[in-house]
């Protein structure tokens, strides 16, 4: 104030000049980016926890993914499927035991078709509520006095006429173990309410202790308990995190449990989103040091929040390559530190596919290699002994005879390899609108065109659906697979063509009167090279899935409905299929 006084007339206007003309912009600038900055924070933060913690929901589901997986390789393995219909303890041969340890899979019960429980791998009580036909279920189960979740997968064991005759529920429960991976994986703190009546209880932050769900508004409540759906909280769990609540809904659409996900509040990212602090500090450090710090300030909060930013965008775009700079050690440095964890967690993993794809795709190689090398080795053998034979023959008759053989040969040598070559390099399909049964009609029109000996019946039941697929490629396999069934059958056999519509997907069968496929030859159908047949190459059944698959659809052997063999195609429908 002394000082102030001896200012003279002059020196107090000019103060009084400058003070209007930074301060006030310096306020009116302190305001704009005080409030632009805290919000332009706490929306990244949040974005951030919200993608991170979707890193929570896929592993629930690869739970789920993996025990269906599983499943349906127990209920297509004969044996299994023997002991379980004979009332017999389910019992699971050492190579599907070694896999679900691997896949963390602990829960297997065996269900009548009325939901009465045969065998549980587990002392768990659950009441069964799943609908028919649903794969795929979060149950709430008792196991040890505690109450629990299982992430499962329901796989039926049908009959012949395609009823379920058992249900085969695996799973894996939803304990302290798999909380602890998802904490690790995503760099968050993760925790999971339990409902017990209408409260919700964590049991595992604290083991031995019931933390109840607490301090949520009652909007937050009926958002997540009614409408079940997510909640994100910039105060979570006391004011402590900024965090997303989401609801897990069982089979029956009731939330039986509540995972958050959080980032732990601190000081720093306190102070950058308290708008009124911030102003403050904007306008002190304006009066001082002016632009200096709006660079200062833009180097610590902007930046690493916009490499953070490229760098969730890099790995959405599948670059596991995505790392972000660490130049701090506060909140932004634990953000870009638990960003990094991830990625590299998630390459290791892509590296791992590769690898295991690379092997696999070397081991299908040689099999397929000595295969071909099989195939050949007969037809050179016939032609090399012909053609020694050739040289010694007297007789024209006789020479005649080793020639049709060397030609006849060859020629199968040359179909060989044409149906090897059309095996590895199909041509890219041109997709195009169609009806799915034209090229199955187009197909049929060209085998049957010297058989008036074959009766046809066709059941199409798919109206005005269309698909997108290559229609020539198509008839193609459809061809393949007629060809099959015409020599199987043999002279006056009987076809039965069928279409149907059902979930989002048309599907078209074949069905011949022959003498139908052996159950021990099933599951090597599509191998190359693999054939029944005297004269067969084993390559027919393999060009037509190949081909049906570079359609965007999926050729399965089916169950027959009569004696033959029964074979099906699966397609997606377009948009406008849907909608008719």
């Amino acid at each position: 104030m002394t000082h102030w006084l001896k200012l003279n007339r002059l020196q107090r206007k000019v103060l009084l000049v400058i003070l209007a003309m930074v301060v006030v912009p310096m306020l009116a600038a302190g305001v704009g980016a005080a409030g632009w900055v805290s919000s332009y924070f706490e929306h990244r933060l949040a974005q951030w926890i919200t993608e991170a913690s979707r890193v929570d929901q896929i592993w629930l589901k690869a739970y789920q993914n993996d025990a269906l997986m599983l499943g349906d390789a127990l209920a297509r393995d004969p044996q299994f499927v023997t002991l379980v219909e004979h009332g017999q303890p389910a019992v699971v041969r050492p190579p599907l035991r070694h896999i679900a340890e691997e896949l963390g899979i602990t829960l297997l019960q065996i269900y009548t078709p009325g939901h009465r429980l045969l065998y549980s791998s587990l002392p768990v009580r659950e009441t069964p509520s799943w609908a028919p036909g649903q794969r795929q279920a979060v149950l709430k189960v008792r196991y040890h006095g505690q109450n629990l979740l299982a992430a499962v997968g329901i796989v039926p064991i049908t009959g012949p006429a395609g009823t379920p005759r058992r249900y085969l529920v695996l799973g894996s429960l939803v304990n302290r173990d798999f909380i602890q991976e998802l904490a690790q994986l995503t760099g968050l703190t993760t925790r999971l309410y339990y409902r017990a009546g209408s409260h919700y209880f964590d049991l595992f932050s604290r083991p031995g202790h019931l933390l109840p769900l607490r301090n949520l508004s009652r909007m937050a409540w009926r958002r997540l308990d009614h409408d079940k759906k997510s909640y994100y909280d910039v105060r979570a769990e006391t004011g402590r995190y900024r965090g997303l609540y989401v609801p897990i809904v069982d089979s029956e659409g009731r939330v039986e449990a509540i995972m958050f996900s959080g980032l732990e509040r601190r000081g720093f990212d306190e102070f950058v989103t308290n708008r009124a602090v911030l102003f403050l500090a904007i306008s002190l450090g304006g009066l001082i040091i002016g632009g200096a710090a709006g660079l200062l300030l833009s180097r610590l909060v902007v930046r690493p929040v916009e490499h953070l930013r490229n760098a969730v965008m890099q790995l959405a775009a599948q670059d596991y390559r995505a790392a972000v700079p660490i130049h701090s050690n506060d909140e932004l440095g634990d953000l870009a530190k638990a960003f990094n964890a991830m990625a590299v967690r998630l390459r290791e993993v892509r590296d791992e596919e590769r690898r295991l794809f690379q092997k696999n795709k070397l081991a299908a190689l040689g099999e397929l290699s000595a295969a071909l090398a099989h195939e050949i080795r007969n037809p050179i053998g016939v032609i090399s002994t012909a053609s020694a034979l050739l040289e010694k023959s007297p007789t024209p008759h006789k020479r005649s005879e080793l020639l049709r053989m060397i030609r006849e040969e060859s020629l199968r040598v040359s179909g060989l390899v044409q149906d090897f070559l059309q095996l590895s390099r199909h041509r890219q399909p041109s997709f195009a609108d169609l009806d799915p049964a034209s090229p199955l009609n187009g197909a049929l029109a060209t085998a049957l065109a010297d058989r008036e000996d074959i009766r046809v019946t066709k059941e199409f039941r798919h109206g005005h659906a269309r698909i997108r697929a290559d229609g020539p490629l198509l008839q193609q396999a459809w061809g393949n697979l007629l060809r099959n069934a015409l020599e199987a059958m043999g002279k006056h056999g009987q076809l039965w063509l069928e279409s149907e519509v059902e979930d989002g997907h048309v599907r078209l069968a074949i069905e011949d009167s022959g003498p139908g496929i052996a159950a021990e030859v099933m599951p090597r159908l599509f191998e190359p090279f693999f054939t029944t047949k005297a004269q067969g190459t084993g390559l027919g059944l393999s060009i037509a899935h190949t081909l049906v698959e570079a359609n965007g659809g999926t050729l399965t052997a089916a169950m027959p409905k009569r004696s033959g063999a029964r074979f099906v195609m699966s397609f997606p429908l377009c948009p406008e299929g849907r909608a008719t």
